[in-house]
């Protein structure tokens, strides 16, 4: 990011780079995997070497890595891999009958079959244990360890609403 925006004030598209806080970005990105980077352990990136890291699943052979992104989230570090493969994918014939499908705010779904799907509601469900949390944090000095301390418990409460509706939302 550092380089970019000194090349871009040198070709003068922009002002001169500041100064800005080490938390403002959320990720950053490997553009360029090294060969063999991947094994049971851990993950070895470019600069930093080898990284321990706990796999959600098992990359196949045939894929190769491109590349990394590193992302920070409430709950800790994780690591988005862009995949490549060379695989010819046959065009899928249409089977079965037509549905159409209208989403809604009432309901999350409709479909032309009569089928209605309810809206969960999964920020009611945590709405009081994050009001608890907010009304705790107003009384706390800003900036102190235990501000800070509340304001991670309270990105662990939005990120967990946002992982359950993006679970649902997948199924």
């Amino acid at each position: 990011k550092l380089e970019a925006s000194w090349e871009s004030w040198r070709l003068k598209r922009s002002g001169l780079p500041r100064f800005k806080k080490p938390n403002r970005m959320r990720s950053f990105v490997f553009p360029q995997m090294l060969k063999n980077c991947i094994c049971d352990r851990g993950i070895k990136l470019p600069q930093l070497g080898w990284v321990r890291v706990r796999w959600s699943r098992k990359i196949p052979d045939l894929f190769q890595v491109k590349q990394a992104r590193i992302v920070r989230k409430a709950s800790g570090y994780f690591v988005m891999l862009s995949l490549q493969a060379d695989v010819d994918i046959p065009d899928t014939i249409p089977h079965g009958h037509p549905v159409g499908i209208d989403v809604g705010l009432e309901y999350f779904l409709s479909t032309s079959d009569g089928e209605q799907v309810k809206r969960p509601r999964f920020f009611n469900e945590l709405h009081r244990k994050l009001k608890l949390l907010q009304r705790r944090l107003k009384t706390k000095r800003k900036g102190s360890n235990n501000w800070l301390k509340l304001q991670k418990k309270i990105a662990r409460v939005h990120q967990r609403i946002a992982d359950t509706r993006n679970d649902w939302h997948f199924k």
